[in-house]
């Protein structure tokens, strides 16, 4: 069954039970569903913050009665369903919550986006469609694969024929996650990605490239993204130009599209890390410790002579473009001062740093919350992170910002720390018009459910905390976005 239809019979079944009102919160792994609801005539409202999404739910259920339903694409956007789960515990409401899912298979690996969902909720909701008391929280959480949108949407109305929630395939009730390794093959033509290292790792990292002599991609969290003397990629289109036959994965679960591509290649893999989960579902794991001794490789003139080409094209581009969005990133890492910390909130902004930063070494010290790459949270766990002693800056998504608003409660207990919050406003979670499997839906339709878009400014809350001085509004022209990553698609 693909997805698409899959969507169809889940929603028809809990329209058939009663839900006639959806919250929305939008992302990609539940691009089924919302693709399905918008061609329904059920109503809709549309949230950036599944929290709130969820207590929203619950007073509309309150009101009249009817079961509501709150949708989550996967990770910590399920968690955030939990304090109005447990209200509707204790109150006899009943909400449902339908929450995207990866397939079973990523369970334990610590993928992006992959948490143990089946359960999170415990005593606070049933799972079973079927048996629902309606007088606690139902949770149904639902597997979807790649490609996520496999088919047309079809109408939808209170009349569609449900499809009983213990016989679709992919709607998970409980298991546990298997992991699967493959043998790596060293000897073939390797490339080198480096995630998140801690300090002490560095200098140990970095001897093994050296040696290896293969080409590498070192994200900023490792704090080897601006180091000279290492054979770094600088452009990520040549990834999957290189022709390699092998990925060394080193340090923490990358976070570019390259390494979710691996997982449907026949690519060998091996990882070497100090946490637990190998991000996709193949590969050995080994702890970083454990890196071998190996032997220098001719270095490939002609590849890096292409990536120097490559590179040199975009900053052309950037140069052209100087009020997109990516060149503003741009400038924003050239003017920060040398040695700052600088904290990277979710989605677009660690991709579009890590894409159009300087590689000048500036002795930046990278921070950021990769583990499960949800968005909440963000400006609290910065504020947590601040040094004294140093300029600590957060560069942060608007919608990042908007679901953080609270977090300057805590400014006033921090004693000499400098600090600042950059928020990049572009009017919405612009990352979406970067997801494929979103591009097919009307246009509009797009905006308004899923991009979240909005005009909202950030002048008011910096001033209602006392912190104008510290916040620094960036607003990328749209067309001028646009135009860059179309010719940056081009290159």
């Amino acid at each position: 069954m693909g997805n698409v239809d899959l969507a169809r019979r889940l929603i028809g079944g809990i329209r058939r039970a009663g839900a006639r009102e959806f919250c929305v919160c939008a992302g990609s792994r539940n691009s089924p569903l919302l693709y399905q609801l918008g061609s329904s005539d059920a109503r809709l409202f549309s949230f950036f913050d599944e929290r709130s999404a969820a207590f929203f739910a619950l007073g509309r259920a309150k009101l009249h009665g009817d079961p509501v339903c709150v949708v989550t694409t996967s990770g910590t956007a399920v968690a955030e369903l939990l304090p109005a789960a447990i209200e509707a515990y204790y109150s006899g409401v009943p909400l449902i919550l339908l929450t995207a899912d990866r397939p079973a298979r990523y369970r334990g690996t610590g993928a992006p986006q992959s948490i143990e969902q089946v359960g999170i909720f415990g005593i606070y909701a049933e799972t079973s469609l079927e048996t629902w008391s309606r007088t606690k929280a139902l949770h149904l959480n639902v597997e979807f694969d790649e490609p996520l949108i496999d088919d047309s949407p079809v109408i939808l109305s209170e009349a569609t024929d449900p499809l009983p929630t213990s016989a679709v395939p992919g709607v998970s009730l409980r298991g546990e996650g298997v992991l699967r390794f493959a043998q790596d093959d060293r000897g073939r033509r390797p490339l080198v990605l480096i995630g998140g290292l801690a300090a002490k790792h560095r200098e140990r990292v970095k001897q093994f490239a050296l040696a290896l002599n293969a080409p590498v991609y070192a994200e900023p969290l490792s704090g080897l993204r601006e180091d000279a003397d290492l054979p770094l990629v600088r452009n990520e289109r040549m990834l999957a130009r290189g022709g390699f036959g092998s990925v060394i994965r080193i340090g923490n679960v990358p976070t570019l599209r390259f390494w979710r591509d691996l997982e449907t290649s026949a690519l060998p893999i091996v990882h070497y890390s100090d946490l637990p989960f190998t991000g996709l579902t193949r590969g050995e794991l080994h702890p970083l410790e454990a890196l071998p001794e190996v032997t220098a490789r001719d270095r490939d003139e002609a590849f890096f002579a292409e990536d120097r080409e490559q590179s040199a094209r975009f900053e052309a581009l950037l140069a052209e473009e100087p009020r997109s969005e990516l060149a503003m990133f741009r400038a924003l890492s050239e003017e920060l001062p040398h040695g700052a910390r600088v904290y990277l909130g979710n989605s677009l902004p660690i991709r579009e740093w890590d894409l159009a930063a300087t590689r000048d070494n500036r002795g930046f010290a990278y921070e950021a919350n990769r583990g499960a790459n949800g968005i909440d949270g963000q400006l609290s766990t910065f504020f947590g992170q601040c040094e004294a002693g140093r300029e600590n800056v957060c560069v942060a998504g608007d919608l990042t910002a908007l679901y953080d608003l609270n977090a300057p409660w805590v400014v006033s207990q921090l004693e000499d720390v400098a600090w600042r919050i950059v928020i990049v406003n572009n009017g919405g979670g612009r990352i979406f018009s970067r997801v494929a499997s979103l591009r097919s839906m009307d246009a509009a339709m797009r905006e308004r459910i899923i991009e979240n878009s909005h005009a909202v400014r950030f002048a008011d809350w910096a001033a209602m905390w006392n912190i104008v001085e510290h916040v620094t509004e960036l607003l990328p022209d749209a067309e001028s976005s646009r135009r860059l990553w179309q010719k940056y698609d081009e290159l």
